[in-house]
C-alpha cells in the first residue's frame, strides 16, 4: 500500500523524534544524577519499540517511492545507520535493565559517563540518519540511501 499524504507520514517521524528527546533527557538526567531517568529511558525504549513495530508492519503510514522497495544493503549510509542504531538501541536496553536491577547507590561511575559520552552519540548518529532519510523521502521523494 502506498501513502501519498505527507502529513500522515509524519506520525512515525513525530514518534521517533519524541523517543529521541526522551533518550537525550533520560541520558542527561542519569549523567547528572537527577531523578526520573529510569522513567524517561523506559518511555524512550517503549516508544522506540512501538515506532519500529508500527512502521515495519505498515500500521502507521510510510512514504514509498516507486522502484526503491529493496533493502539498500549496498549503501554504506544504510549499513552505518543499521550498525549504530542497533548498538545504541541494544545498549540502552541493557543499560535500562542494569538501572532497574542495580541499586542506584551502587551504579558504576564509568557507566554514567559511558552512556552519555559514547552510547548516546552512537545512537544519535544512527537515529539521525534514519530521521534524515525519512524527511528526505517525504519532502523530496528521494531516499538518502540511494545517494550514499
Amino acid at each position: 500500500m502506498q501513502y501519498t499524504n505527507s502529513l500522515a507520514c509524519f506520525i512515525n517521524i513525530g514518534l521517533a523524534f519524541l523517543a529521541l528527546v526522551l533518550y537525550i533527557a533520560g541520558s542527561y538526567s542519569l549523567y547528572k544524577d537527577k531523578k526520573g531517568y529510569i522513567l524517561l529511558l523506559g518511555l524512550a525504549i517503549g516508544i522506540d519499540i512501538a515506532t519500529a513495530i508500527l512502521a515495519s508492519f505498515k500500521i502507521t503510514p510510510t512514504t514509498t517511492i516507486p522502484g526503491v522497495d529493496a533493502i539498500p544493503w549496498y549503501s554504506w549510509l544504510f549499513r552505518l545507520h543499521v550498525t549504530f542504531s542497533t548498538i545504541g538501541f541494544a545498549g540502552f536496553i541493557i543499560l535500562f535493565l542494569y538501572l532497574v536491577i542495580r541499586d542506584s547507590r551502587k551504579y558504576s561511575k564509568w557507566i554514567l559517563q559511558w552512556q552519555f559520552k559514547l552510547l548516546l552519540p552512537i545512537w544519535l548518529i544512527g537515529e539521525g540518519i534514519a530521521l534524515s532519510n525519512a524527511l528526505t523521502k517525504i519532502c523530496f521523494r528521494l531516499r538518502l540511501f540511494e545517494l550514499f
